[in-house]
């Protein structure tokens, strides 16, 4: 009997053990591969820790997260709780811990050794937590950390990172910058000899990436650690400097075109990419990155990503939507002004849709870099009436500022998606 328990708790124990990840050099190719218990990974990932059942089923196999507490339990939407990684194990996916480290622009002092002191021991923490976890691709050393002083950033992301690999010699390391201009790549090169892969997150530069990190001489691995649509920081504006969003039809393209230019077309150097971001969250608007809407629909945005995963894209599409077509986009009206709207929606299978109009403030909590923001509240008694067709009639609010009109429209079957357009009242 006893024999038989330790067998078990053998063959327990070998399903739950950790998994060998190596990144290695073809000598004769001079290929980059990324390698899980020696068979081959290429990452079809996702930033985020929601709707991971929805992931896998579509082709993903990777998410990205940024920091530890996102690894917690926490109760899903089937009622258990179970951590992240265990979710993911369940699921067959992988993850990329993110650790965060503290930025010099929000205060931490890099020469204070008591600061860098307490983060070595949260690192402890971390690693030794989840390096045995079978569900652990890579350690994530920092989210666009460098900043202006990036040649001494640089060298302690490359501390920090000797200590992941002291921790855990089984996994490897990548850290994110934010683009790679300018010289940031050839920083890294020069200062970062104990992280293995470096991570890129980029928007509309992405496609001149791979040559850039060539031009700056980098030709190692790297992997896409974030990307999606046109960035809030690189679209027109209007007059008065309120960003103007893609429209769901745009963003399509946008996301099929960046991840072939700098992934698909790269199988010499890349090793996969990330797409920011699989949940929903306020940055500007509350869709300008959200590939599902705070109601819970996914829209578009996951479909293309299936078809660029797996081939094929989900039985149910969203629908497409192009920018709200109203006298308010680009302009100024007047306090209690009455304008009409309308927006052109089609749904791939013929789905009836449904419209909600909404005007909300402008947000007047534009952080940087990814930081929380507040979802600016709604303004009451703005949508007059809204028609089964897809337009409104709107009145402006009363009081002088700045404004967003919002359309969400939905199929019924857990598809969706959302146009937006600034206006300002005076």
């Amino acid at each position: 009997m006893r024999t038989a328990w330790l067998l078990v708790c053998a063959i327990v124990c070998t399903a739950c053990a950790a998994q060998t990840v190596t990144v290695e050099q073809d000598p004769d190719t001079g290929y980059w591969q990324l390698y899980v218990e020696g068979q081959p990974y290429f990452i079809k990932g996702a930033g985020g820790d929601t709707n991971l059942d929805l992931l896998a089923e579509l082709g993903g196999n990777t998410i990205r997260t940024w920091g530890a507490e996102q690894l917690d339990p926490r109760q899903w939407p089937d009622g258990r709780t179970m951590s992240v990684m265990d979710l993911a194990e369940e699921l067959g996916l992988m993850v990329c811990a993110g650790f965060w480290v503290e930025h010099p622009d929000h205060g931490f002092d890099y020469g204070d050794p008591e600061q860098t002191a307490a983060q070595l021991k949260d690192i402890e923490e971390f690693v030794t937590k989840w390096r045995d976890h079978p569900a652990l691709l890579m350690w994530g050393v920092g989210n666009e950390v460098a900043g202006p002083d990036a040649a001494r950033v640089f060298k302690e992301l490359d501390s920090l990172a000797s200590e992941f690999k002291r921790l855990d010699p089984n996994h490897p390391t990548f850290t994110a910058l934010a683009g790679v201009w300018p010289e940031q790549a050839r920083l890294f090169a020069q200062h970062c000899p104990n992280i293995d892969i470096l991570g890129i997150n980029a928007y509309a530069g992405l496609p001149a990436v791979p040559q850039e990190l060539l031009r700056q001489g980098y030709d190692g691995p790297y992997i896409i650690s974030e990307y999606g649509p046109i960035g809030h920081w690189e679209t027109a504006l209007t007059p008065w400097s309120a960003e103007i969003e893609q429209s769901v039809h745009d963003k399509v393209g946008t996301y099929a075109a960046f991840h072939n230019s700098a992934i698909t077309y790269q199988p010499d150097r890349c090793l996969g990419g990330h797409v920011f971001l699989w949940g929903n969250k306020q940055e500007r608007t509350d869709t300008w990155y959200s590939m599902f809407l705070r109601s819970g629909e996914k829209t578009a945005a996951v479909d293309v990503m299936a078809n660029i995963w797996s081939g094929s894209y989900p039985d149910n599409r969203a629908p497409l939507l192009h920018t709200i077509e109203s006298s308010l986009f680009f302009s100024t009206a007047a306090p209690g002004e009455i304008a009409e709207a309308s927006i052109d929606a089609t749904d791939p299978e013929g789905d009836d849709l449904t419209y909600e109009w909404i005007v909300r403030y402008e947000s007047s909590d534009k952080q940087h870099g990814g930081a929380f923001e507040n979802t600016p509240d709604i303004v009451p008694d703005c949508v007059l009436q809204q028609s089964s067709s897809g337009s409104a009639t709107i009145k402006v609010p009363d009081q002088p500022g700045e404004y967003r009109l919002y359309v969400y429209v939905r199929d019924g079957n857990g598809s969706g998606g959302s146009s937006n357009i600034p206006f300002r009242v005076e």
